[in-house]
């Protein structure tokens, strides 16, 4: 990659450095004011070829750089070469980051900034041929119609540096403000605030395999992840909005399932009809007279059965046993259901429970003729009314509203693995939204 790029740059040069009198490469010359001496540290100020002056000392870099200073690659169809890299550190805190400078042939400079691992491609208004002022509203800011919210602010001071820039990067004063979308960020810079120059730029995160594949290294040699990084891609949200489209998508077709089945198989009454029911006093306490209902047919092959039972229980109950019998083979399905519904006042406050009407279900019953046994009994002997309405292929919206809880499930999940992901990510925020461990 690199000799298929090298053509777009000039060659390197040397010059001497002032203090030490070493060689110093400068990778890019035209572009080329300040350089850092490779071997004695010292951050000169180039007037000529032929004269530097002493501008600081820096630290010697605590790392080595990783990507090569004068290497090129290619980032988003852009040839660029590597000139300088520097280890900065955040005003009063033990955060250190590395940042490499990178340059193209005609669009300016970029930055790749590198923190526990995560990488950031960080460009400006020169590099974007889309670029758009962001419009800030003080916790965030909005770029091409996305919320960007606050992440960090901090105050940069290099504390090392090789290579070479055309700025004075060294000295600086900076309050940079970072602003976060998944996997972009915009970062704002405010240089030299007496001069109010306020710069925005844009992040996207890379991945340590693009990382690689662009400067053709192995993956391993670079820096460990650490944590998340601030604007890095999570695939728990990924995973939860396929979930939720999928769910979602899911959802409308038990709906129309239902209604189809519905208008397949109608629901149909088989009896509505108010019984009269006569306490049996030889049968025993709370026994009544049993009795048999009108016949009805079942004409689909299979069908449920619902029964609506009714009475008009005062502070008592009813029960009654209803039998199925099919009467080509005399087969039975038998169901018992009670209703009781009970009230008074305590203490000057009324009070009631249950109910005078319950429902019950049967399944799966064959087609053809049939009539009910029924079986009540109370401990009301004067009761002497029982409803009973029957009706077939009732619509078992119960059994689809469960469909639709169970499909949930798995949305809910992604929901909160996605959830856990973010309170991680901004456990590194002094802003994070999650407050009070919510």
């Amino acid at each position: 990659m690199e000799n298929s790029v090298q053509s777009f740059f000039k060659l390197s040069e040397t010059i001497a450095c002032s203090v030490c009198r070493q060689n110093i490469v400068l990778y890019e010359p035209a572009k080329s004011e300040y350089v850092v001496c490779p071997s004695c540290f010292s951050y000169l100020h180039i007037f000529t070829r032929a004269e530097t002056r002493l501008n600081r000392k820096l630290e010697k870099p605590k790392n080595a750089p990783v990507l090569k200073l004068g290497s090129t690659t290619n980032i988003h169809g852009v040839d660029l070469k590597v000139i300088a890299y520097l280890e900065k550190k955040e005003a009063e805190t033990i955060y250190c980051w590395r940042e490499y400078i990178l340059t193209s042939h005609d669009k300016g400079y970029v930055t790749l900034a590198e923190f526990n691992g995560h990488w950031n491609f960080i460009a400006g208004e020169d590099f974007l041929p889309d670029y758009k002022q962001p419009t800030s509203y003080g916790v965030s800011v909005d770029y091409k119609e996305v919320e960007y919210k606050l992440f960090n602010r901090y105050s940069p001071k290099v504390t090392a540096m090789l290579g070479e820039v055309d700025w004075n990067v060294v000295n600086e004063k900076v309050k940079a403000t970072e602003y976060i979308a998944p996997p972009f960020m915009v970062v704002k810079e405010v240089i030299n605030k007496s001069q109010n120059l306020t710069n925005y730029y844009i992040g996207e995160y890379l991945s340590k395999d693009e990382i690689a594949t662009a400067f053709n290294l192995d993956k391993s040699s670079l820096p460990e992840q650490i944590g998340i990084g601030a604007n890095q891609p999570s695939k728990a949200y990924d995973r939860w909005m396929s979930s939720l489209k999928i769910t979602g998508i899911a959802i409308v077709a038990v709906l129309l399932l239902h209604l189809l089945f519905g208008a397949v198989k109608p629901e149909k009454e088989l009896i509505n009809d108010d019984f009269l029911i006569t306490y049996d006093a030889k049968a025993g306490a709370d026994a009544f007279k049993s009795f048999i209902t009108p016949s009805f047919v079942i004409e689909d092959e299979s069908s449920n059965i619902e029964f609506d039972i009714a009475s008009g229980v005062d502070n008592n109950w009813l029960e009654t046993t209803i039998v199925l019998v099919n009467e080509a083979d005399n087969r039975t399905w038998e169901v018992s259901k009670g209703i009781e519904y009970y009230h008074g006042v305590e203490d000057g406050e009324s009070w009631s429970e249950g109910s005078t009407r319950e429902s019950v279900l049967l399944s799966d019953i064959p087609k053809g003729k049939y009539h009910l046994n029924v079986y009540p009994s109370s401990g009301d002997i004067y009761r002497n009314n029982l409803y009973i309405r029957a009706t077939t292929n009732v619509s078992m919206i119960r059994n689809t509203l469960i469909t639709i809880l169970l499909l949930c499930i798995f949305p809910a999940i992604c929901w909160y693995l996605m959830r856990n992901y973010e309170k991680r990510r901004w456990n590194n925020s002094d802003f994070s939204p999650f407050v009070n461990g919510d």
